[in-house]
């Protein structure tokens, strides 16, 4: 029992010390002047958000998309204006969350980079990996809120929450498949959890990608076109998950839990 715990003490102190400094390197990377909003709890972590705004400044996609705003929108954003073009559409479906990423954003001044559409979730009729008898219904974000939009180079898959039913983020993919582009690259948060993966699996066989993930504090699912060049990931601070959730997060079987007391059992 006591070497388990000396042994998850230190896993836990390693994995503080890697998203410390991934914090630390993206916080040199962007041109933001205020805080960055709370990484902890359901928030992406550091090292998936320095991996994200990387990729966009080397690869200078220009249409992005990206389900469930927050501090990845200010990060793409900053990114973008960094490279003086390109364009991000925010789906949201809370109006109070929505309105602290547009706050953000004004604080920033990075509004201009970003179109926020925000929309109720509402029942999704097409084919899903939710079961018909399940608890909770099939929904997602209302289809008229992707309107417009065409040749997206990246999709950002972060939401809805994972309590909405499941295998939540499903309809991400099959809503945009007809709107992107030839070189686009779909990339999913959330991996270290099993439905993320199962919908990963899908969206790989269904809509000929090739899947990789990325041993990341929350993990990262990243589907790319076959045959197409893609940018070599940057190395950057990494800490080793695993597929079980109390070994990727010991600090919750010691009792500890680094999130927000407000940001608990949201995700």
């Amino acid at each position: 029992m006591a070497n388990k715990l000396t042994r998850d003490l230190i896993t836990v102190q390693n994995r503080l010390y890697a998203q410390l400094e991934s914090l630390s390197w993206l916080q040199r990377r962007l041109a933001i002047k205020g805080q960055l909003p709370p990484l902890r709890g359901w928030a992406t972590s550091p090292d998936v958000l320095l991996r994200l705004h990387t990729h966009i400044m080397a690869t200078r996609h220009q249409v992005i998309v990206e389900f469930g705003s927050g501090a990845s929108t200010l990060l793409i954003a900053d990114a973008l204006r960094q490279n003086g073009s390109g364009k991000l559409i925010s789906i949201e479906h809370s109006d109070h969350y929505g309105a602290q990423t547009l706050a953000t954003l004004q604080a920033e001044r990075l509004e201009g980079w970003v179109d926020l559409r925000i929309g109720d979730l509402e029942a999704w009729e097409d084919e899903h990996l939710n079961p018909k008898d399940a608890e909770k219904p099939s929904r997602w974000y209302p289809l008229s809120l992707l309107e417009g939009i065409e040749q997206v180079d990246l999709l950002w898959v972060d939401g809805p929450p994972g309590a909405t039913c499941l295998f939540s983020r499903y309809p991400a993919l099959p809503a945009l498949a007809g709107k992107l582009s030839p070189n686009a690259e779909v990339w999913m948060d959330d991996t270290v959890r099993q439905e993320e993966k199962d919908i990963c699996e899908r969206w790989a066989n269904d809509h000929d990608f090739e899947l990789e993930y990325y041993p990341l504090e929350k993990g990262l699912g990243r589907l790319t076109r076959p045959g197409v060049p893609t940018a070599a990931p940057t190395p950057m601070p990494q800490t080793a998950v695993s597929d079980r959730d109390d070994d990727a997060h010991p600090e919750r079987a010691l009792g500890l839990d680094f999130s927000l007391p407000e940001e608990r059992d949201k995700d």
